[in-house]
């Protein structure tokens, strides 16, 4: 018969203490989840037994802080190595760099450590991979989750911690979106936005709470900028901020001192005349690009009900769709792939590979060759 005393201690899990009752018969408490590690510690989550959502937030943190404090070892195994470790490992390591989206990044990490922080790296396969993805519900959201997943692995075991290479199964990728405006279905939010009124009552005010749409959609139609650097936008120079030079007509989408990731450039852009007499007139009476109530907004639930009402809710656009239709627009009309890629500070092969089949070019020469008569002749 095995030992007990030689069994290992078990890990950090969740029990579920059970009401007690009174000498009277009254319920003392209600049940709820304690948190016990090593048959010693025990700490209650002050969740009821419906929350167990909760209580795993709590072993999570718990489990993160605790192997904060241990001691590092070097080269274990992957059996040996807990994936809290990782996790908090790669937080640390971007926490000490800029980040495009610390809050994303943040609550990609939450979710690591909720379904993974009580496993080791001996349990990361394709099975548990796809468990994952499952319980995100999202192909491409769980693949941009374990992509930071597999870049934690890396790097830790580059730091000499872990002396295993661990594979991350990613799902597929999907499709690129490449959704795009018609010039009437523009012209339509912008006169939904322009128009609309808030009602009180019953009946219609003077407030027009939209009208902060019109400067980004026009912004994202003309300049293809992504949505966080238009909203986020002076006219003014300001720490932190993308800026609009008004007198020299140039768009600065990166802040000054900021570095973007070589995947989301922001390179400085010439305003289109058109564009640029809308912004010294909005510039008259707001200090920011798109600004609601004297602050720079994210227009993104705005926007979301603009368009349900413009197009209904099955339609199929966000707010990258203002970028394709500007590269989508410009391949129309026939400018040069080279600009373009430089106008939407994008490289050459990722405008061919997402809006290749738009290009009305691409193909022309290719087709001359039935046009000759070349085509079905060996060539000499």
């Amino acid at each position: 018969m095995e030992n007990y005393l030689s069994r290992p201690p078990l890990p950090a899990r969740l029990e579920l203490i059970p009401g007690r009752l009174k000498p009277d018969g009254s319920l003392h408490n209600e049940p709820y989840w304690e948190i016990r590690d090593h048959g010693r510690v025990r700490i209650s989550t002050r969740c009821g037994e419906d929350d167990r959502a909760g209580a795993e937030k709590q072993l999570t943190v718990y489990l993160a802080s605790k192997h904060e404090k241990a001691p590092k070892t070097k080269n274990k195994s992957a059996a040996e190595t807990a994936c809290a470790d990782v996790i908090s490992h790669y937080a640390k390591a971007k926490a000490r760099k800029p980040v495009a989206r610390p809050k994303e990044l943040a609550a990609r990490l939450d979710r690591l450590l909720t379904y993974w922080g009580s496993m080791t790296l001996d349990d990361v396969d394709e099975e548990t991979c796809a468990d994952y993805a499952d319980l995100i519900g999202s192909d491409s959201a769980a693949r941009r989750h374990l992509e930071d997943f597999r870049a934690a692995i890396k790097g830790y075991a580059k730091a000499g911690l872990c002396r295993e290479y661990v594979v991350v199964s990613l799902p597929d990728k999907s499709d690129r979106r490449v959704d795009f405006f018609e010039r009437s279905q523009v012209a339509a939010m912008l006169w939904y936005c322009w128009r609309f009124r808030r009602h009180q009552y019953g009946r219609p005010t003077a407030d027009r709470p939209l009208r902060h749409l019109v400067p980004f959609i026009l912004t994202g139609i003309y300049t293809g900028t992504r949505s966080r650097r238009i909203w986020r936008a002076s006219y003014v120079q300001e720490e932190g901020r993308p800026w609009i030079d008004l007198e020299g007509g140039v768009y600065h989408r990166l802040a000054k001192g900021e570095t973007a990731p070589k995947n989301k450039r922001a390179a400085s852009v010439r305003i289109p005349g058109r564009l640029l007499a809308h912004m010294r007139r909005w510039s008259k009476t707001k200090t920011y690009l798109v600004e609601y109530q004297g602050e720079a907004g994210d227009p993104k639930k705005a926007l979301t009900g603009v368009m349900e009402k413009v197009f209904g809710k099955d339609h199929p656009y966000v707010r990258h769709t203002f970028r394709h239709t500007c590269a989508t627009w410009l391949l129309w009309s026939g400018e040069k792939p080279e600009d373009i890629a430089a106008y939407m500070s994008m490289t050459k092969q990722m405008l061919f590979d997402v809006y290749g089949h738009d290009n009305p070019n691409a193909d022309r020469e290719v087709g001359k060759a039935f046009t000759s008569g070349r085509a079905g002749r060996r060539a000499k």
